[in-house]
C-alpha cells in the first residue's frame, strides 16, 4: 500500500479497548443495562433444560454440525455458510483471529467486543464515527473514503448496538458491493436483528463464492446470556477458515440441544416478541421524549439510547446514579468509544418494570427542576 494511502487512513481515530459490560446489576436490582428478550426462554427451552442435564458427564459434539445445519435451515441457506460458537462475541474473536485484518475499520459507536478482538488480534482497528447530530446515520461517504485508503474490512450494526438504528438491505448490499470491489471484508453484526419486525438479513447476500459475514446470535432473541450460543454465516471458502480456527467442544451439549428447542418453537415466540417490544419501545420512547432535558434516539431494536444533555447544571452522569439508587441499572455509555457523558442504552423489559423506569426518570426530571 502507498504511503499515501496510509497518512489518509491515518486521518481516522484509532479505537481504544472498552472492557464496561451491563449485566452486572447488584442483587435485587433490576437491569436495564442488558438487552436480552425480555419474554425470558422459551417455554420448551426451559424443559430440554432440564432434561438435557443428564448429558453434563457426556462430551458435547466437537462441532455441532447438526444444530449448523438446523439454523442454515431456519435462515434459508446452504449448511456449509454456517458456523455456529458459543455466542457471537466468541466469534468475534474467531474472526479476528483467522482473517488476520490489518486495517480493519469500525462504523462507531458500536459493541466495543469488535474492536477488542481486533486489538488482541494485533490489528490496529480505526473508527468510522456516525454522526450525532443526524441520528447517528450512516456516512457512506466515509465508509467509501476508508476503503479508498485502504480499509481491508468494515465492520457495522444492523441494528446497531447501542444506537439502535437499522440500515436496510439495499443500503447494506450497496456496501458489500463496494467492500468487494476493493477486495475488503465486510462484517455485519447482526446481533439484534430478530428483535426488528420485518428486517431481513444481510445473510440473504451471501452467495457461493463471496459476500458479507453476518454474526448472529441467539442469546439475545432467545434469552440465553447464561448459556451463550451464536452463529456467523459467510461463504463457503470463509466458514472452511473459520472452522479450521475453532477449538473443538466450543458449544456445550446443554445449549445445542436448547438451540435446537428455542428454534423448534420459534415463529409464535418471535411473534409475541416483536409485539412486546415494538408496544414497550414506543411507550418508553414517548414518555422519556416529554422530558426537555432528555433525547431519545430512533431504534429498531429491543433497546434505547438517550442523551441527558446537563441542561441547567444538571451532571451528565447524575441520571444513571438516580436510577441506580432506586434499584434501575441503565448502560452507561460515556466510555465507549463514539459516545460520550450523558449517554446510556436501556434495554426494553416487562411492562411493570419499564413502568417502574418511567416513574423514576419523570422522578429524576422533577427533582431537577426544583
Amino acid at each position: 500500500m502507498s504511503s499515501a494511502k496510509v497518512d489518509r487512513l491515518e486521518r481516522f481515530p484509532l479505537i481504544a479497548r472498552d472492557r464496561t459490560h451491563g449485566g452486572a446489576a447488584p442483587t435485587g436490582a433490576i437491569d436495564f443495562s442488558v438487552s436480552v428478550n425480555p419474554l425470558g426462554p422459551p417455554p420448551a427451552a426451559i424443559a430440554e433444560f432440564h432434561r438435557a442435564a443428564e448429558a453434563i458427564a457426556r462430551y458435547p459434539n466437537p462441532y455441532p454440525e447438526a444444530l449448523a445445519a438446523r439454523i442454515a435451515d431456519w435462515t434459508g441457506v446452504a449448511t456449509d455458510r454456517i458456523l455456529v460458537g458459543n455466542g457471537s462475541t466468541h466469534l468475534i474473536y474467531l474472526l479476528a483471529r483467522c482473517c488476520n485484518w490489518r486495517r480493519p475499520m469500525i462504523v462507531t459507536p458500536t459493541f466495543s467486543e469488535i474492536a477488542n478482538a481486533l486489538i488482541a488480534a494485533g490489528a490496529a482497528p480505526r473508527a468510522i464515527e456516525l454522526d450525532h447530530a443526524r441520528d447517528f446515520a450512516l456516512p457512506f461517504d466515509q465508509i467509501a473514503q476508508a476503503l479508498d485508503c485502504g480499509a481491508d474490512a468494515i465492520f457495522l450494526g444492523r441494528p446497531n448496538s447501542p444506537t439502535g438504528s437499522l440500515i436496510g438491505l439495499a443500503e447494506a448490499r450497496a456496501i458489500a458491493d463496494e467492500c468487494a470491489r476493493h477486495g475488503a471484508a465486510c462484517v455485519f453484526d447482526e446481533a439484534f436483528i430478530d428483535f426488528a419486525a420485518g428486517a431481513r438479513s444481510a445473510i440473504a447476500l451471501i452467495d457461493a463464492a463471496r459476500g458479507p459475514i453476518v454474526l448472529r446470535s441467539l442469546t439475545k432473541i432467545f434469552a440465553l446470556a447464561g448459556l451463550r450460543l451464536g452463529y456467523v454465516a459467510a461463504a463457503p471458502a470463509t466458514i472452511a477458515r473459520l472452522r479450521a480456527g475453532l477449538e473443538p467442544w466450543a458449544v456445550n451439549a446443554i445449549a445445542e440441544r436448547v438451540g435446537f428447542a428455542c428454534l423448534d418453537d420459534a415463529h409464535d415466540y418471535l411473534s409475541r416478541t416483536h409485539e412486546l417490544v415494538a408496544r414497550e419501545r414506543e411507550r418508553i420512547g414517548a414518555a422519556l421524549a416529554e422530558l426537555p432535558d432528555l433525547r431519545v434516539y430512533p431504534s429498531a431494536a429491543n433497546f434505547l439510547m438517550v442523551e441527558l444533555r446537563g441542561a441547567r447544571g444538571v451532571a451528565t452522569d447524575g441520571l444513571g446514579r438516580f436510577m441506580l439508587e432506586r434499584g434501575l441499572i441503565l448502560r452507561d455509555l460515556s466510555a465507549l468509544p463514539g459516545c460520550g457523558a450523558g449517554m446510556y442504552r436501556i434495554g426494553i423489559r416487562t411492562p411493570d418494570d419499564n413502568h417502574r423506569l418511567i416513574r423514576a426518570a419523570h422522578e429524576f426530571h422533577g427533582e431537577n427542576r426544583r
